[in-house]
């Protein structure tokens, strides 16, 4: 039954990809080829190798560099240190670097699932693991991630490998590259905060020292302006001009838009503070990893959908789990039932309710993640504590 089940789920899968590959393609020789996030990068490394403003605006960046790139987003929204990243493909044609960057980003799935998949046994996970892994591949996210040249799937694999960094002791590299990410893409600080709430001390401060050197090496190259017009002009105009997006489902503006500034400020740390409850309650690292994940996924100014590419490890060590409450199924189907259909067509007709699918998962994910016996050993105490008032 194992065999012919995961027979079928993998044609399905290589049909899914072949569709995917498909569409792919079709961006190439389309006019959307000069409409993808990684346009950002690409002229961040022309004006890196050229001596220009990093953060000019983006038509005037194209009009110098590439004429093509023209009509697209303002500014570029990355940190000082992806100009580093899109310098290689300064000296390329942007055609030929968007497919470079496309199969690397392929190369960085297939690793990150190698990885996964090798932790959980890999020919002998658990079916649900394989099953979890198939309907990853072929989730819309992914392919939102690849169609626009986003860096989410090499970011999955970079928190893949400090994971299992962490669970080896092997916390300098873990921190190195959790340190990485950040200088990317200023994503997963949550899970700075949380290892040094565990006391692995190690791990976060090298993470910082990575990301405190980062920033110097781009100050020593490109001068302290740039990184201060960075943090305190382009963050604040990117975020301006997406805050009221219906498509971004970040807590943060969330919050600002229900209540302000102060809505703002408490939905995010509420999020904040629930992750990291419900992480340090778990004795198992793997869970509290995950749900620390998990809500890293909204506590950035901005969300995406392709944010939850990052996922699939937790995704996983829910799939591998064992024994289920009738309670963890119910909120399962319900969070597969919440995310499936996607929001974009929400967005078009009920703006106002667009990010509430997506967030609302995130929040429904991270209790999903929390192990039975924490909620047993949680339910044994409040009894213990009744007996005693009795």
């Amino acid at each position: 039954m194992r065999r012919k089940l995961l027979v079928f789920i993998g044609i399905t899968t290589a049909i899914n990809c072949f569709i995917t590959a498909r569409d792919l393609l079709r961006t190439l020789f389309s006019e959307t080829l000069y409409k993808k996030d990684f346009t950002q990068f690409y002229l961040m490394g022309h004006a890196l190798r050229g001596g220009a403003n990093l953060y000019a605006p983006l038509h005037d960046l194209a009009t110098q560099f590439d004429p093509l790139l023209t009509d697209w987003i303002k500014v570029s929204a990355y940190p000082p240190i992806v100009a580093v990243i899109g310098l290689p493909f300064a000296y390329l044609p942007y055609f030929w670097s968007v497919i470079i960057w496309m199969v690397f980003e392929l190369g960085c799935l297939v690793a990150a699932v190698v990885l996964i998949v090798r932790h959980f046994g890999g020919r002998l996970a658990p079916t649900s693991v394989l099953v979890t892994v198939c309907a990853f591949i072929s989730w819309h996210p992914i392919f939102i991630d690849l169609y626009h040249g986003q860096v989410m799937i090499p970011i999955l694999l970079l928190l893949t490998v400090v994971w299992l960094a962490l669970k080896a002791g092997k916390d300098v590299k873990a921190g190195i590259l959790l340190g990485v990410v950040i200088s990317i893409k200023l994503y997963a600080w949550p899970l700075v905060v949380f290892l040094l709430l565990k006391r692995r001390w190690r791990a976060p401060v090298v993470a910082v020292v990575v990301f405190i050197t980062a920033t110097a090496l781009m100050i020593a190259w490109v001068g302290s302006a740039t990184i201060v017009d960075y943090y305190f002009r382009v963050g604040r105009a990117v975020l301006e001009e997406y805050k009221f997006y219906p498509l971004n489902f970040s807590a943060w503006c969330i919050g600002l838009r229900s209540f302000g500034l102060v809505g703002a400020i408490i939905m995010s740390a509420s999020v904040l503070l629930w992750s990291l409850f419900l992480a340090l309650r778990c004795k198992d690292f793997d869970s509290a990893f995950m749900i620390v994940l998990a809500g890293s996924t909204v506590l950035q100014p901005i969300s995406w959908i392709h944010y939850m590419v990052t996922l699939l490890p937790a995704f996983c060590l829910v799939a591998a789990r064992r024994e289920f409450r009738t309670s963890d199924l119910v909120l399962g189907l319900f969070l597969i039932v919440l995310i499936l259909p996607g929001f974009h067509h929400i967005a078009q007709n009920y703006p106002a309710m667009a990010p509430w699918p997506p967030f609302l998962f995130i929040i429904g994910l991270m209790c999903l993640i929390v192990p039975k016996a924490v909620l047993e050993s949680s339910a044994v105490s409040k009894l213990a504590r009744a007996r005693e008032t009795v």
